[in-house]
């Protein structure tokens, strides 16, 4: 990427003179990540982390001055001091402003016409384990189609698409779906959802009926990262976490209907996390874990009940390609719960095998998500 603007803006308007009245072809403004892939192939040898001591760095070769201007110092000061995600999404706002010539190394790679989006949104959102809800000796899980709303329970282990079973509808305005327990205690697993109002619902389980719902609570579209951590504080009820969007705060609330007077804050910086999951006791103390990926990609486990930054271990990198992470219980039959989670590229979902969840422990369990 070794071209100014002004280089390219003067070419493409002494192109347009020559070509009188005819009108200029839209500029890319998207690509795959295997499109990316190609460019850094030429310009770095794929290489994202290269930097040889020029204004020019990273697998794309992006300008210290084009990396600053299109907000890459959010993730890093320089780009390869980014993770390759981050490089492609600075990337992808200076192809969508400067056009595919930005890059030297752009004629037959497809830059210029290649309008997929690098990491869209998995296919099925709010993925959340409620543990065995048909009875059949498996664990289950709920998930949103995010073009109909339509809410779905799959049968694990594999969760495959022909053990599906529509169960609800309406469910594309509810965020931060996750399971409470069983608060009704009538044998099945209960969840909460929040509504595009702020309005905080709880569902009995199993089927989740619109109609069976109880309102318990408001303001919670200034919560996000909502996750069930059942019984944490041993006071006899459910908890949940949930992080303040405002202020990065990580609060624990009590059950049954978790509100702001139980409230407890246990954490600061929480901000700088974008995905959190329950994953059950991995170090055998009864008390649930979770784990955490921040910005970088960087994937951590906490320890309950306080979740303590000073007692987190990271546990795995590349982590800021992945989404929907979830925590459905122990699928495999080994000692300790698993970790499913969605490719965000390929829309593949995984299943990791605890308690470090580790990359060569996972197992491609479906497509489509």
């Amino acid at each position: 990427m070794r071209r100014s603007r002004n280089v390219i803006r003067a070419a493409v308007a002494a192109a347009l003179l020559t070509l009188g009245a005819a009108a200029a072809p839209a500029p890319a403004s998207a690509a795959s990540v295997s499109t990316w892939d190609k460019v850094a192939r030429c310009e770095s040898s794929g290489n994202w982390s290269i930097n040889t001591g020029t204004q020019y760095t990273g697998g794309l070769q992006i300008s210290n001055y084009n990396w600053q201007h299109y907000g890459g110092t959010d993730y890093a000061p320089h780009a390869y001091q980014a993770t390759k995600k981050q490089q492609i999404l600075i990337a992808e706002k200076i192809l969508a402003d400067q056009g595919a010539g930005a890059w030297t190394c752009s004629p037959g790679t497809g830059l210029a016409t290649d309008t997929a989006d690098p990491y869209p949104l998995p296919r099925m959102a709010n993925l959340t384990g409620v543990g065995d809800q048909n009875k059949d000796g498996k664990p289950d899980l709920l998930a949103v189609k995010r073009s109909t709303g339509v809410l779905y329970r799959y049968s694990g282990p594999d969760f495959s698409g022909d053990t599906r079973v529509e169960v609800g509808t309406g469910w594309s305005s509810m965020t931060g779906i996750t399971a409470v327990g069983d608060l009704n205690e009538d044998g099945a697993t209960d969840i909460v959802a929040t509504r595009s109002d702020g309005k905080l619902f709880l569902y009995p389980g199993p089927d989740y009926r619109g109609e069976s719902r109880v309102e318990i609570g408001t303001g919670w579209t200034s919560m996000a990262n909502v996750t069930g951590v059942g019984d944490v504080d041993k006071d006899g009820k459910p908890d949940l976490l949930a992080v303040k969007r405002s202020t990065g705060v990580l609060y624990r609330y009590s059950g049954p209907d978790f509100s702001g007077d139980t409230r407890v804050q246990i954490g600061t910086g929480w901000d700088a996390m974008t995905d959190i999951a329950a994953v059950g006791d991995q170090n055998g103390d009864g008390v649930t874990d979770i784990v955490a990926v921040d910005g970088s990609g960087k994937l951590y486990r906490y320890f309950g009940p306080d979740y303590k930054g000073t007692d987190r271990k990271q546990i795995g990198t590349g982590w800021d390609v992945m989404a929907e992470l979830v925590g459905p219980g122990n699928v495999t039959g080994s000692a300790t719960p698993d970790l499913l989670a969605v490719d965000m590229v390929s829309g593949v979902l995984y299943r990791y095998t605890g308690p470090d969840f580790s990359g060569p422990a996972r197992t491609g369990i479906g497509t489509g998500w």
